[in-house]
């Protein structure tokens, strides 16, 4: 990297590294938020595929996904059907028309923020506008709820049929489940944010010196030059 002549940095190049400061630490608490999106359960053809297991209990990114009741199954439908709206997503229910509970959990019971969901509804008897009604604990006890009500409007193969519903104070919770009744709806794209993962003492210091020197920087350009006096 070039030098001036008394072998400190450039101006410019002092301030590139400041904004690079602060862009990694930005960067790296960015990247701690998870898309949960389901493709490892892709499948072709027109029907639907229990997950492998029990078929009650799917894990993705360090987060679970369990179908509270006994006799319902978390499921995906095949490329090829006509519940598959351009990406796979999971439902709570074996095509029955009973009801069934879906719980967001972490897989190591830490608590976390959900930031927002895809849903669409389904192609099966009773379709039509759904509601849902989501419930968090919060970690350190006590619960809140939000409710989304979906338009309607759904077209196979077409990802618009999803619609992005955001949460709100859903934060440093431990669980979240939803009730899955008619009309059914899938769910993807599950965004979440593991509530420990604050910055480090390391990235903290990181924006803390990017700060100082950004400062610094502009002190030095603001500050007026001195005139130099004539000497007669």
């Amino acid at each position: 990297m070039r030098q001036n002549k008394n072998g400190s940095l450039p101006r410019r190049a002092l301030s590139a590294a400041a904004v690079a400061l602060v862009l990694s630490v930005l960067v790296t608490s960015a990247a701690r938020a998870a898309v949960i999106g389901f493709q490892a359960l892709e499948h072709g053809g027109t029907g639907q595929q229990v997950v492998p297991g029990t078929g009650k209990f799917y894990s993705e990114a360090g987060y679970d996904f369990t179908s509270d009741a006994p006799v319902h199954n978390l499921a995906t439908w095949g490329t090829a059907s006509g519940n598959y709206f351009g990406s796979t997503a999971l439902w709570n229910g074996d095509g029955t028309g009973v009801t069934g509970i879906t719980r967001l959990t972490r897989t190591d019971g830490g608590a976390f923020d959900l930031l927002s969901i895809d849903i669409a509804e389904l192609n099966l008897a009773g379709a039509g506008i759904a509601g849902v009604t989501f419930e968090a604990v919060f970690s350190g006890g006590g619960t809140t709820s939000a409710n989304f009500t979906t338009d309607g409007n759904r077209t196979t193969g077409d990802l618009s049929s999803f619609q992005t519903f955001a949460f709100t104070g859903f934060t440093d919770i431990v669980s979240v489940s939803w009730l899955q009744v008619t009309p059914f709806i899938q769910f993807d794209n599950v965004t979440v944010h593991n509530a420990a993962d604050i910055p480090e003492p390391r990235a903290v210091a990181l924006f803390l010196a990017a700060a100082v020197l950004t400062l610094a920087l502009a002190g030095r350009r603001r500050a007026p030059r001195r005139r130099t006096a004539d000497r007669s």
